[in-house]
């Protein structure tokens, strides 16, 4: 499969989107030691806007032989583009937007089209997504097939270089939806990005759908519920979810390798966990997934805390209520799930301390003091590809429900949950964890194509 870097100098707004767009990117390339990699190696190169030119600068040669070798580098708004690339002759004028306040005006209209014939990636990318403003503008070029102009068609705001000599391709423009997406500044480009980065992806024929999974339960304490709990495999029949038992004090680094996500149970050996707590930072930080139930004593993590009750008096302190369920989780339980053959207390009895940033999915305790039973964290890895820690605070999950149509399909549901959310992670809601960086503004939009906040 073909790969995809995305070139950064280490500023913030790039950095955040990649992160935002890290499902469907490979590797996220320093530009200050761009020089220590084959660019060979990928498919397409990205050169995002508010990008550091003085120093790209010294990366022409590098960027530019990629491309007569058969690379296809992608250029967002860069000044100094004409310097810089050298595969075609670029001639830049420095026209803006006529009026910066169009989306404010009774009729807005911003002086762009998409050309006829219309270029494939404008079935991806609609006019109102391409439509903001533009840091200058392009001389048209002979060799180059147009995606966007200027409404009089005298200059290009976007081209593309599909069969330049050596085989390589050149797409150039001079939209900046990078620095804006990062900001949290202006919705429509950020619907480009998720666009784009989908079209890009299908343009080079890079399918990043893995059909099969691994799950390995580590069996801890010798007892039936905890071993191999019954009816626990029929659950994952037909999921593309193998799951595999596996010794607690066997685990190494192939079978680290091997898993895409490992569940651990309730009564396990907490010392030992803590003991090879650097093996399961790293599966973390290379995208593996932990499942935990958990009452922990020892935080054998570092972002674990120790385990808190609630007060078990009235009983509805014990009765555990879904909060938000973003992926599902849940979908299949009723309203009675943590009560195991009709016992409330057994599914969770207290909560543990959520590390920033984590979603919290169930509540325990008071209403007027709600605590989190269960909750969701991503561990957090510069280019975003960290996998998910799933942190049950009581008994076994795979208890639960011990009724109904779908027997013990918690751990399975969770599983499910977790692949859907590789396409794209859910956030935690902002009464819980204030994001204010998801708060984006609306402004640079006209009324005619505005949508709610997201």
């Amino acid at each position: 499969m073909g790969k995809i870097g995305y070139v950064t100098w280490g500023n913030a707004a790039q950095v955040r989107s990649f992160q935002d767009f890290a499902y469907l990117l490979d590797d996220m390339l320093y530009l200050r030691e761009l020089d220590r990699h084959d660019l060979g190696a990928y498919a397409a190169i990205i050169i995002p806007d508010v990008m550091d030119c003085v120093e790209l600068r010294a990366h022409a040669r590098q960027l530019n032989d990629y491309v007569r070798n058969g690379g296809f580098l992608i250029v967002f708004s860069i000044r100094d583009i004409e310097n810089i690339i050298d595969v075609v002759d670029l001639k830049w004028q420095p026209v803006n937007a006529r009026d910066w306040l169009w989306w404010t005006r009774p009729n807005p209209y911003l002086e762009v089209r998409q050309p006829e014939p219309r270029h494939p990636i404008c079935d991806s990318i609609s006019l109102a997504d391409m439509s903001w403003h533009w840091m200058g503008a392009l001389e048209k070029h002979p060799k180059a097939e147009q995606i966007l102009t200027l409404d009089d068609d005298s200059l290009s705001l976007f081209m593309d270089f599909p069969n330049l000599q050596g085989g390589g391709r050149l797409m150039v423009t001079t939209l900046d939806p990078h620095g804006h997406n990062g900001e949290r500044f202006m919705p429509a480009t950020t619907r480009f990005l998720e666009a784009f980065y989908p079209w890009l992806n299908r343009e080079l024929g890079i399918d990043r759908e893995k059909k099969t999974f691994s799950l390995t339960y580590l069996r801890a304490l010798d007892s039936t519920w905890d071993w191999e709990p019954p009816g626990l495999a029929e659950t994952f029949e037909g999921t593309g979810i193998t799951l595999r038992y596996h010794g607690l004090y066997d685990l190494d680094e192939t079978v680290l390798r091997a898993s895409d996500f490992i569940y651990i149970p309730n009564n396990t050996d907490e010392i030992f966990l803590r003991g090879r707590a650097a093996d399961f930072l790293a599966f973390l930080e290379r995208g593996g997934h932990l499942i935990l139930s958990s009452q922990p004593a020892i935080p054998w993590l570092p972002f674990m805390s120790t385990f808190r009750t609630v007060a078990p008096r009235p009983f509805t302190n014990l009765k555990v209520r879904v909060r938000q369920d973003p992926l599902g989780f849940f979908s299949n339980v009723s309203d009675e799930f943590d009560g195991w053959q009709g016992i409330f207390g057994q599914y969770a009895r207290g909560w543990t301390e959520m590390p920033e940033g984590a979603i919290r999915l169930t509540d325990i305790g008071p209403a007027d003091d709600p605590k989190p039973a269960d909750w969701l964290w991503k561990y957090p890895t510069s280019d975003d590809k960290g996998g998910y820690l799933f942190m049950h605070n009581g008994d076994s999950i795979v208890r639960y429900p011990d009724h109904g149509q779908h027997g013990p399909c918690l751990l399975r549901d969770i599983c499910n949950g977790i692949i859907a959310a590789r396409g794209k992670p859910p956030r935690p809601e902002r009464q819980s964890y204030p994001n204010l960086s998801w708060v984006m503004c609306d402004c640079h939009r006209p009324q005619r194509f505005m949508t709610t906040t997201r």
